[in-house]
């Protein structure tokens, strides 16, 4: 005889286990010199100090972003808004993100205006 077919929100749960209460996977991890470990550190730290990660936030989900910059550069500071109501804002986050596009700050700024007034249509407030 089969069980009767439970829908997800019928079914038992699993009992939750804390992370060393889990039998480790036998996965053979690959074993890399510590001076190569130590170089690529010393690489991504490097580019830590000399970078940091700007987030444009907004109104609209189009005109959201975030992207790695080098430091020193002047970052608009503010709420910008459209005629609509749209708003965006530059934020500096202070650390480079993993997996965000480089780019300059003037060409954040161009890029996030161009899909503003171009491909949305929108117009600055006055």
């Amino acid at each position: 005889m089969t069980e009767p077919f439970k829908l997800p929100w019928e079914a038992e749960p699993e009992p939750f286990k804390l992370p060393w209460e889990v039998e480790p996977a036998h996965v053979q991890l690959p074993t890399v010199p510590l001076e190569k470990t130590v170089a690529l550190i010393q690489k991504d730290m490097a580019y830590c100090v000399t970078h940091t990660s700007v987030m444009v936030h907004s109104s609209r989900p189009e005109l959201e972003i975030c992207v790695n910059t080098a430091r020193g550069q002047l970052i608009p500071r503010g709420e910008c808004r459209f005629t609509d109501g749209t708003t965006i804002e530059f934020q500096d986050i202070g650390m480079p993100q993993p997996g965000a596009i480089a780019m300059s700050v003037p060409d954040l700024v161009k890029m996030v205006t161009e899909v503003a007034v171009r491909n949305l249509g929108l117009e600055f407030e006055k």
